[in-house]
């Protein structure tokens, strides 16, 4: 079976690690130069770092972060952690994790070319047929007998191959800050009344560099400015002076989209797969977990169908069945979440087994919303 991987971040690198050890001859195109910056959060949840630790990508090298603070717009917050199914997760600079990716992938056998823009894809009855322009030479034209189109949120062939558009789209800007003082081996999650439903963030990457970022609807985006909010709340906002000092400088800052939802992850051979298939958290825009296991799920099921397309697509789409349930599940806790926040944060603090369940399962989410709404009732 050959495929080809259209995409070198997290859904096409562990679809590329999965399938390769599989058997299946395995091409990997990236359009950017190799390693490559991307505008993220880089945060890697627990749920993350388990699904990297299985495809044989350790992160036990970086800082570990047990726990972290959550803050309401009144400024109340608490200090919670994992669950111990789950005990850490970590912050890998995107440049890094997806080469660490990539590498386990050609380890595994998988082919790697990177300035390799992706033009056109066909599908067709047994193969499809990709033209790409390669760097440094003209256009090619190859067959696969299965295209995997990770291209990310902003890659226009989903559109053209009619994936259809993307449900909703949340916007974020993030920048790096080096601070003096040896920063807290903790994340930080700020919900602040400027920008609100939204949040900010505070990501260590070691213990004098993180990431630091806000996350906010896309409606909301439309009429702000989204880097003189950023700035502006690093210099005010308690929290963010507390961990970084007074006025931090911003390095390397960068805008993007993250698109959730979409009506096809499937067009014939072809497979959409993490951001191209909107599975990223409507709630959150957690998506760096999501994106590896649709690698998996897509990797899993062609390799179970003995390399029939049309029976993986069916499994596959089964497979996406419960990431569209937790969108669902994600928008309503979105349109409630500014009413609650407050009370929740409140009771939180001196309360800590809902301290516990709130920074365990109301941010980076598994379960339903029934069983959150449970466990807050259940902790109250």
């Amino acid at each position: 079976m050959r495929v080809l991987v259209v995409g070198a971040g997290p859904a096409g690198g562990a679809a590329a690690i999965a399938l390769a050890r599989g058997g299946a001859d395995v091409r990997i195109v990236e359009r950017s130069a190799w390693p490559r910056t991307k505008t993220c959060g880089d945060g890697i949840s627990p749920e993350g770092v388990r699904v990297a630790s299985a495809l044989g990508v350790d992160l036990s090298d970086r800082l570990p972060l047990p726990r972290g603070t959550l803050s309401a717009p009144s400024r109340v917050a608490f200090t919670g952690g994992w669950p111990a199914s789950l005990p850490w997760g970590a912050i890998v600079e995107r440049r890094e994790f997806d080469d660490r990716l990539v590498r386990a992938a050609t380890a595994a056998g998988a082919r790697f070319e990177s300035r390799a823009d992706v033009r056109e894809i066909v599908p067709g009855p047994r193969t499809a047929s990709v033209r790409a322009r390669l760097g440094g030479s003209g256009e090619t034209r190859e067959d696969a007998d299965v295209v995997l189109l990770a291209e990310g949120a902003t890659g226009g062939l989903g559109a053209k191959l009619g994936f259809g558009k993307h449900r909703s789209r949340l916007v974020a800007i993030r920048g790096y800050v080096r601070t003096e003082r040896d920063l807290d081996p903790s994340f930080g999650l700020h919900f602040d009344a400027a920008f609100n439903p939204g949040y900010a963030w505070i990501f260590p990457v070691d213990r004098h560099f993180a990431n630091v970022g806000i996350l906010v609807d896309e409606r909301y985006a439309r009429g702000h400015d989204l880097r003189a909010e950023l700035d502006m709340w690093l210099r005010e906002s308690p929290f963010a002076r507390a961990a970084l000092g007074a006025a931090p400088a911003l390095e390397q800052l960068a805008g993007g989209i993250i698109p959730t939802g979409r009506p096809r992850r499937t067009v014939g051979n072809v497979f959409a797969l993490g951001d191209a298939a909107g599975v990223a958290d409507p709630f959150s825009a957690e998506g760096i977990s999501q994106a590896m296991e649709t690698g998996r799920l897509a990797a899993q099921a062609l390799l179970g169908s003995g390399g029939d397309p049309v029976r993986a697509a069916r499994t596959y789409a089964r497979a996406l069945g419960r990431f569209d349930a937790n969108a669902r599940g994600s928008r309503r806790m979105r349109l409630v979440f500014p009413f609650v926040v407050d009370p929740l944060t409140k009771r939180a603090v001196n309360h800590p087994a809902l301290a516990q369940h709130l920074s365990s399962e109301g941010f980076f989410r598994n379960s339903s919303v029934t069983a959150f709404v449970w466990g807050i009732v259940r902790t109250w």
